[in-house]
């Protein structure tokens, strides 16, 4: 978490992939962010800033864990550094969504 004092009262933060969850008056919108940033006022109004924001309800969890498989399958068979890190960074992501749908 970055904090960045100022005169005015504003802070930030730095947003991990995860739910992100938006509520204005009785309702409660959740989205899936990849990262981004969060801007918060003195006024306590807030500014969220996200690299990529998915509404959670259309994330298939189905497609979820046969992603996760497939990137796990790929991370066991890679022999470059290359391959590694290219399913290393797909494992990250699926898991990602799935702790997402699973709360």
């Amino acid at each position: 978490m970055v904090i960045v004092p100022a005169t005015t009262g504003q802070m930030g933060a730095e947003l991990k992939p995860g739910v992100l969850s938006v509520h204005e008056g009785n309702e409660t919108s959740k989205y899936f962010v990849s990262s981004g940033f969060v801007f918060i006022h003195a006024n306590s109004f807030a500014d969220i800033i996200a690299v990529e924001a998915l509404p959670l309800h259309q994330i298939d969890a189905n497609l979820v864990q046969k992603g996760l498989a497939e990137f796990t399958q790929k991370l066991s068979s890679a022999t470059t550094d290359l391959e590694k890190a290219k399913a290393q960074i797909g494992i990250d992501v699926h898991s990602a969504f799935n702790s997402a749908l699973t709360g």
